[in-house]
């Protein structure tokens, strides 16, 4: 690493941050989609993430999933120091951290299921850039899923453009003053035009005061901040003998911000998937990706078709769906199911069961499960829908004694975000902080409310506490 990379680390903490996008379960589903005939279930795999910071993201995996191992590793000894202490406090057997540089460290004899470079690529030196890709290389398992996440081009040039002049503009604002006042200040002045590209502009300023300054300084405002072109990222990892599957998620396969049916102008693209996805990035302006990658000689069923969603759970997402979305009495019927299930992800065979029941004789196995199997692809697909591997139960109707797990109670004191059960963190103003930590098993509802009241007057408790439940923070 660079020595201001170095510097950066060593004088402030990375935020402590949980990425839904590289939760196992998700991995998973979308590499099996993209062909992996059998990735590892993320009930019994060993993962490594390379740049784990104080373990955020790990840490809730290895407490969901005890039957698995979790590696760490990050060149910061004081995150490692804080990654460690909390595993230790909280009892977790089968996580792993060390201080190391991804130049430096190798694996032992056993490889990994899954390996997470996530907010690394783009972050860290050339030289370092073949590094990490020669450790991911070595490290993944014969059939195992490499997910790195890097800023893109074209779609990033702007915002590397906006950062430049943050760093050049401080004269703009009283000196001394907050970085977000410069920010307001730029997003202000840039608002005034009409232009398209005036709003291109105020918007990105907007997003950066969003982010904040913990975070900016590790992203627009890093030392480093490397966008890339898609291909090269490609060219790149082909060099490690590492094959581009998708994107982490399959909604990501289309940018949200491109309708379907632009796929359909560029059919001729067909035989060149990478060449695909470049135009896609130019066409779609973004700036960002979170890839998955397997080795190149890894089996890949080239015939996969929408069946494979039939073998994961699933969990609504958009819970107000056109009517014209949902084709035919099957679909509405699992439709239903799926929305009564929400926010759980729940088995795709056990909701097909439910629907059997509901159909009695009429339902014809054969039948159904090509209807449902097609709607749902492309539900998921869409971002309608999320599909992972296992079930995630959630109670929604909040306990009559709210507690928050061990892992998140830790996080609380420690004033960090607590993540739900779908792997999102959850940030708090710090007049609410002393609320989340009183979930601690101590007081019943009413008690709660009482104190939520004294000491946070203005949060509305019953509502917020329903909200919590919902993203499955409450134990059973």
């Amino acid at each position: 690493m660079s020595d201001p990379v170095r510097e950066l680390y060593s004088e402030h903490r990375y935020p402590a941050l949980s990425h839904a996008k590289a939760h196992p379960a998700v991995l998973c589903a979308s590499a099996r989609c993209a062909g992996v005939i059998s990735p590892a279930l993320p009930e019994s795999c060993r993962l490594l993430e390379i740049g784990c910071a104080s373990g955020h993201h790990l840490l809730p995996l290895a407490a969901t999933y005890p039957d698995s191992q979790f590696v760490g590793i990050d060149f910061s000894d004081t995150a490692i120091r804080t990654a460690t202490r909390i595993a230790k406090e909280i009892g977790l057997k089968n996580i792993t951290f060390e201080h190391a540089d991804l130049r430096e460290w190798h694996p032992d004899e056993a490889t990994f299921d899954y390996v997470i470079a996530h907010g690394m690529l783009s972050w860290i030196s050339d030289s370092a850039k073949i590094a990490l890709l020669d450790l991911v290389s070595t490290s993944l398992a014969p059939d195992g899923i490499a997910c790195l996440s890097y800023n893109t081009l074209p779609g990033w040039s702007l915002r590397q453009e906006a950062a430049a002049m943050v760093k050049a503009l401080p004269s703009l604002v009283p000196e001394g003053s907050h970085l977000d006042s410069l920010l307001e200040k730029l997003a202000t002045t840039a608002s005034i035009s009409p232009s398209a590209h005036a709003r291109d502009l105020a918007a990105i300023y907007e997003d950066m005061r969003r982010k904040g300054t913990d975070v900016l300084r590790f992203d627009e405002l890093a030392p480093i901040n490397d966008p890339l072109h898609f291909t090269q990222v490609i060219n790149l990892a082909g060099q490690k003998n590492l094959r581009y599957l998708s994107e982490s998620t399959l909604p990501e396969n289309l940018p949200p911000q491109l309708a379907p049916e632009t796929l359909t102008h560029l059919q001729a693209l067909g035989g060149d998937p990478i060449l695909l996805q470049q135009t896609l990035d130019l066409l779609s302006g973004r700036t960002h990706r979170c890839s998955l990658f397997c080795h190149a000689n890894c089996d890949i069923d080239l015939a996969t078709t929408a069946s494979v969603t039939l073998h994961f759970s699933a969990r609504l997402l958009e819970p107000s769906l056109p009517r014209e979305a949902i084709i035919g009495e099957l679909v509405e019927i699992f439709h239903a199911s799926l929305t009564a299930a929400s926010p759980s992800a729940r088995s795709v065979r056990t909701i097909m069961e439910e629907c059997a029941k509901r159909l009695g004789n009429r339902w014809d196995p054969a039948q159904a499960a090509k209807a449902i199997a097609s709607w749902l692809f492309q539900a998921a697909r869409l971002g309608w829908v999320e599909l992972r591997a296992g079930d995630t139960l959630i109670e929604p109707v909040p306990p009559e004694r709210p507690t928050l797990s061990p892992l998140n109670l830790n996080f609380a004191r420690a004033n960090l975000p607590i993540v739900d059960a779908f792997h999102q963190s959850c940030h708090f103003p710090a007049q609410h902080q002393v609320v989340v930590k009183a979930l601690d098993g101590t007081r019943m509802r009413d008690e709660l409310t009482a104190f939520a009241k004294e000491h946070a007057p203005d949060l509305h408790f019953e509502p917020w506490l329903v909200h919590l439940s919902a993203r499955g923070f409450f134990r059973k």
